[in-house]
């Protein structure tokens, strides 16, 4: 009975063994293997083409696979697309990542470059965003230089790439109107008319003239009527004797046209007209119209034109006489700043016998105070 069992199964193994030894059979098994891995790292490459265009993309264990044939038998992956330098990135690529991982493990006990502070980081963000137009290079020697704080240039690439991405920063190259205007404020002077009501509901139109040097209110005036005579006799009292500024900024009311045309050229001055419908581009006076409308207009009922012309003179007065303007360093508009900051001492005094003198302005609804020997 064991014998019958056995007898297949020892001429099978005899039949295998003698095809075995024939090599053309063993060659041509040999040669069906090879075309079927040959069609699989061929199927590999045409998936990954249609999943991602032109260029193939494949999943990790799709490139060990085709690693692994080309290892094995170079002859399996002739007819594909990929080229030798393709498998030989993807090595160069596991070597970089296997001796990361490496390095990476006992990094806290390895000496190397130490790590940069975030406040520096931070400080050198800012000045990118602050200055898009400078390089790494530049920032790493305003911070080495200025700062006394040893970067390279690398290092600031690095942080800059960490923070803002490869992608420049969305703020636009160059300066700023701001910083435009700020460096050319000397020279410049804006106009704009402000609507308030009186209590009879009637519209009074305050034309107000203001100085971008030191932010002072060179005139302020009230009207029912506004005429481009009326307008044109201000700017003489604004400017009587031909000391008006360079450039003078306006809208594109139609009121101005002969202004422009005739009395401010007769004047020697300028004019910047803004773009329609841009009050931002006349920030300044823009600003001060709100001031105007906070600290006086909404505390009063003005009975005419008289009466609230009367106290736009008071607040010009309180405006550039009392009022600090951040501007101007918490100084106020008519006061200069000290030539020489070393040679300017304060007068001493006794806090406990310290003496204030309050000084009403419009009826009380502003303060100045003064120190009172």
């Amino acid at each position: 009975m064991d014998f019958w069992l056995l007898a297949p199964l020892l001429f099978a193994s005899g039949y295998l063994l003698g095809r075995w030894h024939n090599r053309r059979w063993r060659r041509d098994r040999f040669a069906a293997l090879g075309r079927k891995y040959q069609l699989i790292a061929e199927r590999i490459e045409n998936k990954g083409m249609r999943r991602n265009g032109r260029r193939p993309s494949l999943k990790p264990w799709q490139k060990w696979l085709l690693g692994l044939l080309h290892w094995w038998s170079p002859t399996l992956t002739r007819y594909t697309l990929f080229r030798p330098e393709t498998l030989i990135g993807w090595f160069n690529r596991y070597v970089r990542c296997y001796w990361w991982l490496i390095s990476s493990a006992g990094k806290l006990n390895l000496p190397g470059r130490p790590h940069i502070a975030e406040s520096v980081e931070q400080i050198i963000v800012d000045m990118k965003l602050a200055n898009p137009s400078y390089g790494a290079e530049r920032i790493a020697a305003l911070v080495s230089t200025q700062l006394e704080i040893p970067v390279s240039e690398t290092t600031v690439r690095n942080v800059l790439k960490r923070h803002l991405g490869k992608s420049p920063p969305k703020k636009p190259s160059g300066q700023t109107w701001v910083t435009f205007l700020k460096n050319h404020r000397e020279f410049l002077g804006s106009m704009d008319f402000k609507v308030t009501f009186d209590w009879r509901g009637r519209p009074l139109y305050i034309l107000s003239v203001l100085s971008h040097h030191r932010r002072q209110l060179i005139h302020c005036r009230c009207t029912y009527h506004p005429t481009s005579e009326w307008v044109a006799q201000q700017m003489r009292e604004a400017f009587p004797f031909d000391e008006g500024p360079a450039k003078l900024m306006m809208d594109h009311d139609s009121i101005f046209l002969p202004v422009i045309k005739n009395t401010l050229p007769a004047m020697g001055i300028g004019v910047v007209r803004t773009a329609v419908k841009c009050p931002w581009q006349n920030g300044t006076i823009e600003r001060f119209n709100r001031t105007l409308k906070e600290e006086l207009l909404a505390h009063i009922i003005p009975i005419g034109d008289s009466h609230l012309n009367r106290l736009l003179g008071e607040f010009k007065t309180f405006y550039n006489t009392a009022r600090p303007h951040q501007t101007n360093k918490g100084l106020v508009p008519d006061q200069a700043e000290a030539s020489n900051d070393a040679a300017f001492v304060p007068a001493p005094f006794d806090p406990e016998s310290l003496r204030v003198k309050e000084i009403l302005w419009l009826a009380g609804l502003h303060h100045s105070y003064r120190r009172v020997a």
